[in-house]
């Protein structure tokens, strides 16, 4: 694919992406998800490898890369997001470590059709919304909805942690 036709098909500028190619580049969340969706590929893809296929995988809190930081000044203020896996052996999922700070809104543009987010709150309380519907989760409360629309996450008391899950569509048997 042409630098030109990938930023066409993402519906960024051609020099965006231009300059992540060259390392250049400071992206925002949507864009690389933007980015990620025209390629085809998962978002955590650009960022790493196949997982290991060892039998074990332990990821520390502490070492748990951040592959998505929008702080104060930047496009989402008080959001970031901590890869934590990726399989591709059976049906592609992704399971990411997000903070949002208290006060915050995320607003998250919509992701590949058919993709299911399912994520569980471990501290503070948010509300998540799309067209179809807004729901507030507190700590231990578990939400699954399709994201393939946009969606938001507004603090209602924060900051909140949660895990997120991305269940892809199956793309054939």
């Amino acid at each position: 694919m042409t630098l030109s036709a990938l930023a066409e098909q993402a519906g960024v500028a051609k020099s965006t992406v231009s300059l992540i190619e060259r390392g250049q580049g400071n992206p925002s969340i949507d864009t690389l998800w933007a980015l990620a969706e025209a390629l085809g590929v998962p978002f955590s893809s650009l960022f790493h490898d196949d997982p290991p296929t060892e039998d074990l995988t332990i990821v520390r809190a502490a070492d748990a890369e951040a592959v998505a930081v929008d702080r104060a000044g930047l496009e989402t203020e008080g959001f970031v997001g901590r890869h934590l896996l990726t399989r591709t052996g059976g049906d592609l999922i992704e399971v990411y470590s997000l903070e949002v700070d208290a006060g915050a809104v995320r607003r998250a543009a919509a992701h590949v059709s058919g993709l299911f987010e399912h994520l569980i709150i471990t501290a503070g309380t948010v509300e998540i919304s799309t067209d179809a519907f807004c729901e507030t989760v507190s700590t231990g409360d578990m939400i699954s909805f399709r994201a393939d629309r946009p969606h938001t996450y507004r603090v209602i008391d924060g900051p909140v942690r949660f895990v997120s899950m991305h269940e892809y569509p199956k793309t054939g048997a």
